[in-house]
């Protein structure tokens, strides 16, 4: 008795199904299978490896990059261990500056005029410090020299000036403001004079 055959049609949607079924199916022995070689492989795989290298002809290479990036691993480690002390020590010894500071800007009435923050850095408190001594050198310039004397001197006639025009019935000797503007050491000396002003008596 024969039988007749007929060509086996399948859809797209069929073809999926079988595909995704089919994969179930197989997918846990797969696994299985590649974990079997994937432990062969490790059996033997650091011996071949440098056989690999030396036929590959780059083993020598190989391990000079590796000393080169261990170097620079231990270096970099190095650096910020470095790093991290010079850090502390520059804020230990900045605290230790910034209480002296402290106590002999009261002591020496700087207090207000300075702040000194234990962050600042070396250039910052060497700075401020430059400053006051500059400050405290021409203090006692102005007091023993013949420039300071000058300059108290004057400072002295133009306070008494002022002090003097704040006084009621005050006249004064005509003065050409036009020619006095033209030379300012002129228009200087007119008001450093005594004579310029003098009070009227009541």
């Amino acid at each position: 008795m024969s039988t007749t055959k007929k060509a086996v049609i399948f859809s797209d949607g069929k073809i999926k199904r079988f595909e995704k079924i089919v994969k179930q199916q197989t997918e846990e022995k797969k696994q299985e299978l590649n974990r079997a070689l994937d432990n062969k492989v490790d059996e033997v795989f650091d011996k071949k490896f440098q056989q690999f290298l030396k036929e590959f002809k780059v083993k020598k290479e190989l391990e000079d990059l590796k000393k080169a990036s261990d170097q620079l691993d231990t270096f970099e480690r190095q650096l910020e261990d470095k790093k991290r002390i010079l850090k502390d020590a520059v804020k230990f010894h900045s605290k230790k500056v910034e209480a002296i500071c402290e106590r002999q800007g009261k002591i020496n009435g700087y207090e207000h005029r300075i702040h000194w923050g234990y962050d600042s850095d070396y250039n910052d408190y060497k700075t401020k410090l430059e400053n006051i001594c500059r400050e405290e050198l021409t203090k006692q310039f102005r007091k023993s020299t013949k420039e300071g004397q000058e300059l108290d001197k004057i400072d002295n006639k133009v306070n008494n000036l002022l002090m003097t025009l704040s006084y009621p019935n005050l006249v004064a000797e005509e003065v050409d403001l036009n020619k006095a503007l033209e030379d300012g050491s002129s228009m200087l000396s007119i008001a450093l004079n005594p004579n310029t002003l003098k009070q009227i008596s009541n």
